[in-house]
């Protein structure tokens, strides 16, 4: 009997170091993603030259509260391209740890697990959609990105879970090359691939209509609250997609539009996706892993 006992004493400690290994290896390996990402945002928005610091003591103080409404414009992407040229922009979400500059690849798979330098990383990159087109209007950009344990990447999208949260983060900022958007927060869904796989084959202007459709007849049932906001077919559209773990393939979405959407951006693409485009374009994205 205290051979049986030892065996399993001996097990029970084997399993503790593995799972203690592997917790070591993943907080080590994300912190260390945490410090190179606050590099690259180091790069992508560049503190001030000291020269400007000083002419800022002579600004008033209305000068200095523009000045203060508009740090984040010296958005500093060519430097971010010449490090990848994969890189389209950047996001943040004011108040939250969101962050990141965005990145498109040929496929949906690269940037799960790599990260903005293509290294192989536990916690990827913030990723578009490879079907995506920012340079055609009222397009429906979708945004990838891993829910870390330690708060970093897409995890924070949680918060959106409650109102009270989505009051006091309503807007997303976002930079598509040197171009920066406002969006604003429209619903919040919690669903899985099963129930709403379409949701991520409405990417282009022309599938906006059935998009909405979509979004009334089958996504209304996981939207979270009402914000009293409604999708038009002229609207800029943006979805930030993480998993979400109530559900086998579980989908957290966050679904935004541009703020002056209207204004439009570089070309109209009207009858420029034909019916072949289209039917690419239904290979689901929503079976990627985030």
């Amino acid at each position: 009997m205290n051979k049986w006992k030892l065996l399993v004493l001996m097990l029970c400690c084997a399993m503790m170091g593995v799972c203690g290994k592997y917790l070591f290896d993943y907080f080590q390996e994300s912190h260390s993603n945490k410090q190179a990402y606050e590099a690259i945002t180091n790069i992508g928005f560049p503190d001030k030259d000291p020269d400007q610091e000083i002419d800022d003591k002579n600004q008033t103080e209305t000068e200095l509260q523009t000045e203060a409404e508009t740090e984040h414009d010296n958005f500093d992407y060519d430097s971010l391209l010449a490090i990848n040229s994969d890189c389209i922009g950047w996001i943040r979400i004011d108040g939250t740890d969101i962050d990141y500059p965005i990145v498109q690849a040929a496929d949906n798979s690269f940037y799960l697990h790599h990260n903005f330098n293509q290294e192989s990383a536990i916690c990827g990159a913030i990723f578009m959609d490879y079907r995506n087109d920012i340079d055609l209007t009222r397009e429906h950009l979708i945004l990838y990105g891993h829910q870390m344990k330690d708060g970093s990447m897409f995890k924070q999208l949680n918060g959106y879970k409650d109102m009270d949260f989505y009051k006091e983060h309503p807007e997303i900022t976002l930079y598509l090359r040197n171009q920066k958007y406002s969006y604003a927060v429209v619903a919040v869904y919690v669903t899985n691939i099963a129930k709403s796989g379409g949701y991520y084959n409405y990417l282009h202007y022309n599938t906006r209509q059935e998009q909405i459709e979509y979004l009334q007849q089958t996504m209304a049932a996981y939207q979270l609250y009402d914000t009293g906001m409604t999708v038009t077919e002229s609207d800029e559209l943006l979805s930030l997609s993480t998993c979400e773990y109530s559900s086998t393939n579980g989908r957290l979405i966050v679904l935004a539009k541009r703020r002056g959407s209207n204004d439009g951006h570089e070309k109209d693409q009207t009858g420029d996706r034909t019916e072949s485009n289209r039917k690419t374009d239904q290979r689901s994205a929503g079976t990627v892993r985030e």
